[in-house]
């Protein structure tokens, strides 16, 4: 801005209906003002202020018409009529203001501080507040520009006394700052397009109406989800500490010394559709979401109450864990049976195994998961395939209740020779989501 106002202090009527700008939003979730600073040019970039479609800094192409279609006699381009361009700029100021708004209540105050100034506040190193917010996920910001509201300088600080207080090293402040904005990013996404999708099933709204209403929907859900958030995070965090707890009984009740290279023992697995490529080139995009959508949902409750956890999914797959053979059994025939069952899904693989591996911040690796990855490449459409080492931990675990449908030899890349085993159900029964 010109008049050297923050963001927050510019209000929604400074976006003139009849000379509205297109809302820019920063990597930092902020409305920037009508003249945004740009970002740093890409080599090959335009540096001389002209677009690469060259248009000029004031959006005004080679032939004098503007970013809005007007030319210089105030006529509109071609294809756009003057009800057309006051739609666009209405439509503009709708979203400009709904953003602005939602800013509002998300940041809780104005913009007060710059880096530097936000460091001198909190009395923390410059360098922190610089590596929180890129661990963070934002982008850098320049030391003297304000960007930080007062919550952002109180969160900033309350960790990085952490560290001024020798209680934890500046690469564990930012694995930590890594780590929640990573995983709050993927939820405010998920969140948001929750409401999406609902506005879009529900009431017909196409993906442009379905995202405004979602803007002007999230201030009133806005108190529900932090609640749940927060809710949600002091269960799990409930959750993992127990199973810490009992790893430590167990090893100590066993007299047991870990590897530590690969302390921890699980069950993993990997599940993947069939021919998901192929079925994506004759879906639509709203086809292919609901696929994935489907496939995701009934991975996530089987492995739930399976016992297990899902690490992650990456498009038409899923990685599990459970803490015993036989429930990394029961999720996996579960898994292809269930899937199975959907019309409107294409048969899924499964390769499981089960032996010792390392975590490190919410992903598991070691050789045990490697084998389980190639086993998934080995197995027929809707199979379950083991290797025998694990196929023999199940069966002393849960005698007759999981059997050897066939054995084979496969070469695996990277690991060579292994006996593979087809798993099928015997005396165990089917998992059930209790709907």
């Amino acid at each position: 801005m010109d008049d050297g106002r923050t963001v927050d202090e510019a209000t929604v009527d400074d976006a003139v209906i009849e000379d509205a700008t297109v809302v820019d939003v920063t990597a930092d979730g902020s409305v920037t003002d009508d003249e945004p600073t740009p970002p740093a040019p890409d080599e090959g970039d335009h540096v001389d202020g002209s677009g690469a479609d060259g248009s000029d800094a004031e959006g005004r192409s080679d032939d004098g018409s503007d970013a809005e279609g007007r030319s210089d006699d105030g006529s509109d381009a071609e294809g756009i009529d003057g009800d057309a361009a006051l739609e666009l700029n209405r439509r503009f100021a709708e979203v400009r203001r709904a953003i602005g708004a939602l800013e509002k209540v998300l940041l809780q105050g104005p913009r007060h501080y710059s880096r530097r100034e936000l460091a001198e506040e909190q009395g923390v190193p410059e360098r922190l507040t610089a590596v929180y917010w890129r661990s963070m996920g934002f982008t850098a910001v320049d030391p003297d520009t304000i960007v930080f509201t007062e919550d952002d300088a109180d969160a900033i600080g309350d960790l990085a006394a952490l560290v001024e207080d020798g209680e934890i090293s500046e690469r564990t402040f930012a694995t930590l700052s890594r780590g929640l904005g990573y995983h709050m990013g993927r939820l405010a996404m998920w969140l948001t397009e929750a409401l999406v999708d609902e506005a879009k099933a529900a009431q017909g709204m196409t993906d442009a109406q379905a995202r405004q209403h979602m803007l002007e929907q999230i201030p009133r859900f806005l108190e529900v989800f932090e609640d749940q958030t927060l809710y949600v995070f002091r269960r799990r965090l409930a959750a993992y500490a127990a199973r810490a707890g009992s790893e430590v009984l167990h090893m100590a009740a066993t007299e047991q010394d870990p590897d530590e290279l690969f302390p921890l023992q699980r069950a993993v697995g990997f599940a993947d559709l069939v021919q998901f490529t192929r079925l994506s080139q004759s879906l639509s995009g709203s086809e292919l979401a609901h696929v994935i959508g489907d496939f995701e949902a009934i991975c996530r409750d089987i492995v739930s109450v399976g016992g297990g956890r899902v690490v992650k999914t990456v498009g038409d797959e899923i990685m599990f864990l459970a803490d015993t053979p036989e429930d990394g059994a029961q999720i996996a025939l579960s898994l292809s049976e269930a899937i199975a069952a959907e019309p409107g899904l294409p048969d899924v693989r499964v390769g499981l195994a089960w032996g010792s591996m390392f975590s490190r911040y919410g992903d598991v690796f070691g050789p045990t998961v490697n084998l389980a990855a190639r086993l998934e490449g080995v197995a027929e459409p809707g199979a379950v395939v083991v290797d025998a080492d694990t196929q023999r931990a199940i069966e002393a675990a849960l005698p007759g209740s999981f059997v050897e449908l066939a054995r084979s030899v496969h070469e695996l890349h990277g690991i060579g020779d292994v006996e593979a085993v087809k798993l099928g159900r015997g005396d165990a029964a089917p998992l059930s989501l209790g709907l």
